[in-house]
């Protein structure tokens, strides 16, 4: 497929919004039945391959594997004993830091989407505790809105740093402007796990079952609709 002119790629975005209202779906499903239909698996790979070229538009950083790079990535690893100074992920895994490759929070968001989606595509959900996927979920994505600097809040992982980031070290949330969200307390109450607490976006890990990982899904998309 040859590459789509700026007009016309602006008309598949707009298509994908007609379509996601018409029939009462998540706009990123519309953007992947947009991409199907054109002869890639889901919007990331339509954007990346088939998006206008020379455009000043920075694409934000994109999920993309697939299942069977997904499946292989949910199965243990030889253990170790072994620990890596100043990081929580084991040395068994390859989870690097991802988060200076976030431009906003929305950014965030977007990637736990496409991450989550193409989790639950695998038949056999089963995530190792000495597995790729394991840390990267606990590692990659956010698992609380924790308060940054006055009024902003910031999306934290599960070791509670900023999503993306592996590291025991302090860290000053107020620095890390980039993922500063400002939604109202109404707004995080909505999309809270409250058994859990205020701004926890889980309870059970979405690593645990398939039905953890669908929840978990849900509050991404509420949350999506927050930082819109």
């Amino acid at each position: 497929m040859k590459n789509l002119t700026s007009t016309q790629f602006e008309r598949l975005k707009l298509d994908a919004k007609k379509q996601a209202r018409a029939a009462g779906i998540p706009l990123h499903k519309a953007q992947d039945n947009i991409a199907n239909a054109h002869g890639f698996s889901n919007w990331a790979l339509l954007s990346k391959f088939a998006g206008p070229v020379g455009s000043n538009v920075i694409q934000r950083y994109t999920f993309i594997r697939s299942v069977d790079e997904m499946r292989s990535a949910m199965r243990n690893q030889p253990d170790t004993f072994e620990r890596i100074p100043g990081r929580h992920a084991r040395p068994y895994v390859t989870v690097p830091d991802i988060w200076d490759k976030f431009r906003s929070p929305q950014d965030v968001v977007e990637f736990a989407i496409d991450y989550v989606t193409t989790l639950l595509t695998v038949p056999r959900f089963q995530v190792g505790r000495r597995s790729n996927v394991y840390w990267e979920m606990r590692l990659w994505l956010p698992y609380v809105v924790e308060t940054a600097h006055g009024t902003a809040q910031l999306l934290a992982n599960r070791e509670y740093k900023p999503v993306g980031m592996d590291t025991t070290q302090h860290v000053d949330y107020g620095k890390f402007t980039a993922f500063h969200t400002k939604m109202s307390a109404e707004q995080i109450e909505a999309l809270s796990h409250r058994p859990t607490g205020y701004g926890y976006l889980y309870g059970d890990s979405p690593w645990s079952s398939r039905k953890a990982a669908e929840i978990y899904l849900k509050r991404l998309l509420k949350l999506r609709t927050a930082l819109a």
